[in-house]
């Protein structure tokens, strides 16, 4: 399942048996436009916890913040809260990827664990990768 919304909690590293992972609360909302108002107005909503396992909840815990606008590709089920001694079915959506939504933000990406460009030898130019805004703004 593919959810699209935004980080609505401060996310938090939690141990489920003997791995950490990033845990925390988007709420996907629904809009759409009422003809006799003549405006977009709020519609259904989903308020979802997300699990981020290993590496993803590590580059998860290190991007993301609270509002961030996200994309979350992952599977959906039902964990369980007490409250009250009452156990509830809470929606939880396991992570297999994690993105900013780009319609509603910008992001500057950078891999981990990409190798290296290869050295150039005596007399072979290098090609370097074209300076762009983005690239300026962060080294600004």
């Amino acid at each position: 399942m593919t959810v699209v919304g935004t980080v609505v909690s401060e996310l938090t590293r939690e141990m489920i048996g003997e791995h950490e992972v990033t845990v925390f609360r988007m709420r996907s909302e629904e809009r759409r436009f009422d003809k006799q108002a003549g405006r977009w107005v709020p519609g259904r909503f989903l308020v979802t916890r997300v699990t981020c396992w290993r590496r993803l909840g590590d580059a998860v815990y290190a991007s993301l913040r609270q509002d961030d606008p996200v994309i979350v590709l992952g599977r959906l089920h039902l964990g369980t809260a007490g409250e009250c001694g009452n156990s509830r079915g809470v929606p939880e959506l396991e992570a297999l990827a994690v993105g900013p939504d780009l319609g509603r933000a910008t992001a500057v990406l950078r891999r981990r664990g990409r190798p290296s460009p290869p050295q150039a030898s005596a007399g072979q130019a290098t090609v370097s990768e074209p300076d762009t805004a983005a690239q300026r703004a962060v080294a600004a």
